[in-house]
């Protein structure tokens, strides 16, 4: 079996919104379903925080509007929905602030607060860890998905993209405590893979316009890393293959991202790079115009853990260390950690449990200020 991958570059474009369009014809001959024929299509992007930066482009959302409305697809019939990270924030809120809103309101498209209704409760056949999700309803409604992804390098999972993307179907909160069945990477990426293997069982008719255009790296991603500017767009139908296409592009191995390792290992995808066409720029030349994807490794750490063990692995595991000259004493850690390791009394600055601390790092991920880094446990995790 094979899939297509298109790839281009923005540069060859107008505009980002012309670039998006452009992608996507690459790929639409391949479609398995008729744009004109869905009444419930829903634009997934990423809206993790209120900081532009961490999210989807809006002038990617514009780009696929454009390919929607050049189909003669009505509006009436297409949505735009999330479930950031932080607590008490929904899409509209993160939508609002980084500029969607407006495209939004100039095309007349409704956005979905995925926290507005009641979830609907899911078996995953066959999950190793994630039995079972709340997957918010605007997701099992639709019957077409376009995965909006951008690609930004992520302080547990290594790197978050198209099939990590789909973390945002279960709500706000619900999100951080299932952080809680995988407490290390490995057990994580299997509990994002589990999420993933959901939508690729029950939502077959699915695009992916992934944002490669400006990344996110460094190991404050995913929240506050440094921007890179790549000028690339992909589009196809296959997550696993395009997180595959990816990291190729980025220089980044395979088995050093758990969730894309494990995906291959179930076959939800194409996992082989020999078996995905590729069309519009050449991967060859992509690779060469594209710095080193710099994400947080952990080749070390694992090579150390399989060599000594468990004694090894609580010595070297990440722990969340505050910044204070830059909290704002907010509180939204303390909200957001699923584990309850995080005190907070208004006026003050958070306290962290280490004995309590899973290291999840979603304090870290979400902090609006990126007051919290990652630093490890060193030989106190021995008594932890």
């Amino acid at each position: 079996m094979s899939t297509r991958v298109g790839i281009v570059n923005v540069n060859d474009y107008e505009s980002i919104p012309k670039a998006v369009i452009g992608a996507i014809k690459l790929v639409e001959d391949v479609l398995l379903f008729d744009f004109s024929k869905s009444k419930q299509i829903l634009l997934k992007p990423n809206l993790l925080t209120s900081k532009k930066d961490a999210c989807t482009q809006p002038s990617f959302v514009e780009g696929v509007i454009s390919y929607l409305i050049e189909k003669g697809v009505s509006m009436k019939n297409v949505s735009i929905g999330d479930s950031p990270g932080q607590q008490g924030k929904t899409a509209s809120d993160v939508a609002e602030k980084i500029g969607l809103l407006e495209i939004c309101e100039k095309y007349g498209i409704k956005i979905v607060d995925f926290e507005r209704d009641l979830p609907i409760i899911e078996k995953i056949e066959g999950a190793l860890r994630l039995k079972e999700i709340r997957v918010a309803k605007a997701i099992k409604d639709c019957d077409v998905l376009i995965n909006l992804p951008r690609l930004k390098s992520h302080i547990e999972a290594t790197m978050t993209g198209a099939m990590k993307n789909y973390w945002g179907i279960i709500q706000g909160g619900l999100k951080a405590k299932y952080h809680l069945l995988g407490k290390t990477a490995e057990q994580f990426g299997e509990v994002l893979t589990d999420n993933f293997s959901w939508i690729v069982k029950n939502k077959p008719n699915r695009l992916i316009i992934y944002d490669l255009q400006e990344i996110m790296e460094g190991m404050s991603g995913p929240g506050g890393g440094t921007m890179n500017k790549w000028d690339l767009i992909l589009a196809g139908t296959d997550e696993l293959a395009l997180d595959i296409v990816a990291l190729e592009i980025g220089k980044v191995k395979i088995k050093n991202v758990p969730h894309v390792k494990n995906a291959i290992e179930r076959n939800l995808g194409i996992g082989n790079v020999e078996n995905i066409e590729i069309y519009g720029m050449p991967l060859e030349e992509a690779k060469k115009q594209t710095p080193k994807f710099k994400v947080p490794g952990n080749t070390m750490t694992n090579f150390i853990s399989y060599m000594t063990g468990h004694l090894a692995y609580k010595i070297i595991k990440k722990i969340p260390d505050l910044n204070k000259s830059k909290c704002a004493q907010c509180g939204e850690c303390a909200q957001i950690c699923p584990a309850e390791a995080i005190e907070f009394i208004e006026g003050n600055f958070p306290t962290f449990s280490r004995k309590k601390c899973i290291s999840c790092l979603c304090c870290s991920e979400l902090c609006p200020e990126n007051a919290i880094k990652a630093k490890s446990r060193g030989l106190m995790g021995l008594f932890d």
